[in-house]
């Protein structure tokens, strides 16, 4: 007998044959398994339905015979020695492929590395992992089935191995109206897409019930506005919210495949909403203002201005048309020429004076707020000669002033001047450059108008500058009280900033109607130098403005950079100064409002020049001594306060922390026993003042919190056993009052000096801060006097700087910006042209990276500061070696300019279209967008001359395009190009 018998030449069952599988109904006959020497039962296998489904698309049924066990207890022995090294080399081509699949599997459907059991579960196994161990023979068993990769075009039924692309999340979105075939009908209904397969069913259940339909809701909507409306017509809120609902109907349509729709029919449908709700409305200023844009929109300039000229010829004495036709007329590149629009700032006037008289507060505001306007237009025009005239014969009728109070003396010598010019035409610099030089240096010199008799000397006519030139801009006011406008109008002319820039001050002054008002760079030194807070002038904040004063983004005459002018201006600017104030009475607040005014000036110049002049801070020091000596300032605790904080400035802290010291000490009676409020503002403010010096960054030491501590010890009397004790209720007590007393009216002519409710409570929150070494007491005391004082918005926003302060000293040790940056955008939301918050704004979203600027702004200020920014990052990141960073800042950086290039507030800004130019000066980028943005300026900006005289470097091939433009608008032009031809000789 063999061995094997299975292998033997004979069979005892006849119908065997070799090569064929026996299929055996009912008992197997396994007679030629015996062996004599080894008996054992046989094992049935029933008969296994497999359906391959990942192999084929059709089930394949297998029938199987009856298998034996292995005659071993183990089923498959593995050889460890020959399994090793196959067991090494396949273990990183597993993870791989396992690291490959898994980005597309849920954790439910992972499917593990299959071990080898003891007992048998299926017949045959597919090996799903690719098991690199199944190669050797010793693991290799019957039940195992090899594995195909077909890279062929799916023949016999496989398909090749293809890793699956990664699933993109879907979001809510509206239904695919272009999948949609043509005659069926559209489901407008905004659906909100699953992520999760598992449960596709349940969320498709969901969708039906959770969507919304569009075309239902417009309709529903607008019945309720013309049911709302008929109910009240005069409801002017109402009127405008339907007005903007428009734009909602025209997104609509766009989703849904319109391709026809315009915005000049939402526009014609806006328009005839608001005429029909002007018609309900007549008085209504907002409706007016929003008429006359949407028509602005639908009409040529031309036609634009013919429409406003009938509606001025019904009522001749409405502003808010008159500033229609004039911006009209100003900002169209076609019709723009200087005594156009001057000639209708006269008739505006004119016509003011007229119809106003009978009401005076209403005739000084309107006729106040379009000589500012007129103002500035001169300037920006470069027409300086003419706009000093201007003011000069305003402040001398409505301020009591001589003629003699503005007569200056120290200017620039005519014949230094031609010496300079002579230096700069023998200097062989291309012919843009030589004339930009020449043209910079005579606007920087030339401001005042000149007499007949130097006139023949200069050979300028436009230098020269008669009374009866401007006659028609020089009106008296009408009420005392108006003076305080004047003087501020007066000296913001003359390029100097509100300091601090106030929310409430702007819209009190009109500033916030005005987005074409900012020219030059002065008018950001608030952004830089806020002069509120802890960290008011922080070096963070001061990065802001370098690049921008290297790229001579002024005009006319200026303050902050060396030039043969720069010190004959600057006494200039303070003779004005001293001259409006001393207008005023000693007794006034108006006075001592524009000498703070002038020290806070004086401030940030010292904090600009810290490092650069040490003449010019002995010579603002002795100035500055030489002023509080005189004898209706020795006892002003606001003059002090200022000149101890222009010590700090100009780095002598010691100095600043013996002033204030010393201002306290010396007053006879206490804060508390105080019962005048003016007083007790005042050295409030200087206790306030000598906490946030002491508490400074720069120079913060731990002996300081005992220093506060004892400083407020002396706000109350009393033993100094328990002082500080009673100083601390004192202050609490202070605040409680607050809280259950009425609001105390802001009054308007206290622009400049310090609110006293503010000062205490701010007071109150640094103590709390220096005693518990935390930050979660005070801020819930300003919380609670935050909410409280929302209807006097003055007090607010000043509570609104003291709390971002704080957090922001809080977040230089913390480094947490959470809380900061949540209270920073509700109070950016409230006023957004307080410059404080927009300069921590800046610093804090200059470390952010692009991706995480999202906020949407408003108004040009902060459209300006988010360009500033932008410019601060790419340099941190140029210095940090971030080079890939930096270049994604700087697109980013350039597709923000392209956006506000046509934003419809910020493209009537000529300082916005001066940084763009400066922008790709920078970049290099003036090949390629120089000619586009010079063309793309002018049209939005005509009458300001700075942006000729910056288009002149980014397109210098167009110089000669770009002088005929300016004679043509007839702006300033101190050379033309005959004369420099004739001085090049």
């Amino acid at each position: 007998m063999s061995l094997f018998p299975a292998y033997s030449s004979t069979s005892d069952d006849p119908t065997h044959t070799c090569n064929t599988t026996i299929k055996i109904e009912g008992e197997a006959s396994n007679h030629w398994l015996k062996n004599s020497s080894y008996v054992i039962a046989a094992v049935k296998t029933p008969v296994i339905d497999i359906s391959s489904e990942s192999s084929s698309d059709e089930s394949v049924k297998i029938l199987t015979n009856d298998i034996r066990r292995s005659p071993s207890p183990e089923i498959i022995p593995i050889d460890s020695d020959s399994s090793l090294s196959s067991d090494h080399k396949s273990s990183r081509h597993s993870k791989k492929h396992k690291k490959r699949k898994k980005k597309h599997r849920d954790r439910s459907s992972q499917r593990r590395e299959p071990q080898y059991e003891k007992e048998v579960a299926n017949v045959y196994i597919e090996d799903t992992t690719r098991d690199r161990r199944n190669l050797t023979i010793s693991t290799h068993t019957g039940r195992n089935r090899p594995s195909y990769t077909l890279h062929g075009s799916g023949s016999l039924g496989f398909t090749a191995y293809k890793t699956s692309k990664r699933q993109v999340t879907q979001r809510y979105h509206m239904v695919n109206i272009d999948s949609v075939q043509k005659g069926e009908k559209l489901d407008t209904r905004i659906k909100r897409g699953s992520s999760n397969n598992k449960n596709k069913d349940q969320n498709e259940q969901e969708d039906i019930n959770w969507g919304v339909n569009m075309e239902h809701e417009q309709t529903e909507r607008t019945r309720e506005f013309n049911e709302q409306l008929a109910e009240d017509p005069t409801d002017i809120e109402l009127w405008i919210k339907y007005i903007k609902f428009q734009d909602v109907i025209c997104q609509f349509e766009k989703d849904r495949g319109i391709k026809d729709v315009r915005s000049t029919t939402t526009c014609q449908r806006k328009l005839a909403i608001t005429t029909k709700a002007l018609e309900k409305n007549p008085s209504s200023v907002e409706l007016l203002k929003l008429k006359l844009e949407l028509t602005a929109e639908l009409l040529p300039a031309d036609q634009y201005s013919v429409e406003v000229e009938t509606l001025l010829n019904k009522d001749s004495g409405n502003i808010v048309l008159w500033q229609a036709l004039i911006m009209a007329t100003q900002t169209s590149l076609a019709i723009c020429t200087v005594p156009k629009v001057l000639d209708l700032y006269s008739r505006c006037i004119t016509s003011l004076r007229q119809r106003l008289r009978t009401n005076s507060r209403l005739y000084d505001e309107q006729i106040l707020e379009m000589l500012y306007r007129c103002l500035t237009f001169l300037r920006q025009a470069g027409l300086w000669e003419q706009m000093w005239e201007t003011l000069r014969l305003n402040l001398t009728l409505n301020l009591n002033l001589s003629k003699d109070n503005f007569r200056f003396q120290g200017f620039i010598d005519e014949r230094k001047l031609i010496g300079m010019e002579e230096v700069i035409l023998t200097s062989r610099l291309p012919l843009n450059q030589l004339w930009l030089r020449v043209e910079s240096l005579r606007e920087s010199c030339h401001w005042i108008s000149v007499s007949s008799d130097q006139l023949e000397l200069l050979g300028d006519s436009r230098r020269f500058v008669l009374p009866e030139d401007v006659t028609d801009f020089v009106q008296p006011i009408m009420s005392r009280g108006s003076s305080l406008k004047l003087a501020i109008y007066a000296i913001l002319s003359l390029k100097v900033p509100i300091l601090p820039m106030y929310d409430f001050i702007a819209r009190d002054l009109k500033l916030t109607e005005l987005s074409w008002d900012l020219d030059s760079v002065e008018m950001l030194l608030p952004l830089a130098y806020p002069l509120v807070g802890i960290l008011g002038g922080s070096i963070e904040k001061k990065r802001v403005i370098e690049g921008i004063l290297e790229g001579n983004l002024t005009s006319g005459p200026q303050y902050l950079k060396f030039h043969p002018a720069q010190e004959p201006y600057l006494d200039f600017v303070r003779d004005t100064f001293w001259a409006i104030a001393e207008s005023f009475l000693p007794t006034q607040y108006e006075r001592t409002s524009i000498y703070v005014w002038w020290l806070r000036f004086e401030r940030l110049l010292a904090s600009l020049n810290r490092d650069k002049d040490d003449y010019r801070r002995k010579k603002l020091k002795s100035m500055v001594k030489d002023f509080l000596k005189r004898e209706g300032n020795r006892n002003n605790l606001h003059l002090y306060r200022e000149y101890a904080l222009i010590e700090r400035e100009i780095g002598h802290f010691k100095s600043c922390v013996n002033i204030l010291e010393t201002a306290i000490g010396m007053q006879s009676e206490f804060l508390a026993t105080i019962s005048d409020r003016y007083e007790k503002g005042a050295l409030c403010s200087v206790f306030r003042a000598l906490f946030e010096t002491l508490l400074d960054e720069k120079t913060y030491q731990e002996g300081h919190k005992g220093q506060i501590l004892t400083s407020t010890a002396r706000m109350v009397p009393g033993p100094d056993e328990n002082r500080l004790e009673q100083a601390e209720e004192f202050l609490e007590t202070s605040v409680r009052e607050f809280l259950q007393q009425p609001l105390p009216d802001a009054d308007e002519n206290m622009y400049f000096l310090p609110y006293l409710e503010c000062d205490l409570i701010t007071c109150y929150a640094y103590f709390l801060y220096v005693k518990n070494s935390t930050i979660t007491e005070s801020i819930a005391v300003m919380e609670n006097c935050l909410e409280y004082s929302k209807d006097n918005k003055y007090l607010q926003e000043c509570l609104y700087e003291s709390t971002i302060a704080l957090l922001h000293l809080d977040c230089k040790q913390s480094k947490s910006h959470t809380i900061l940056k949540e209270k920073l955008d509700k109070g950016l939301a409230l006023y957004p042209m307080n410059c404080y918050m927009l300069s921590i704004d800046i610093e804090m979203e200059s470390k952010l990276p692009c991706w995480k600027l999202s906020r949407n702004r408003k108004g040009s200020l902060q459209l300006l500061a988010s360009c500033l920014s932008g410019r601060v990052r790419i340099e941190r990141l140029e210095n940090l070696g971030l080079t890939d960073a930096a270049l994604a800042a700087t697109n980013k950086l350039l597709s923000t300019y392209r956006r506000l290039a046509r934003d419809s507030t910020a493209q009537k800004c000529p300082l916005m279209w001066r940084l763009y130019m400066l922008f790709l000066r920078e970049r290099n980028l003036c090949e390629g967008r120089g000619e586009e943005v010079y063309h793309e300026s002018v049209a939005q900006c005509p009458w300001a001359r700075g942006i000729y005289t910056d288009a002149a470097q980014v397109a210098p091939q167009l110089l000669t395009e770009i002088q005929d433009l300016i004679r043509e608008k007839e702006l300033r032009m101190h050379v033309t190009p005959e004369e420099l031809d004739i001085l090049r000789g």
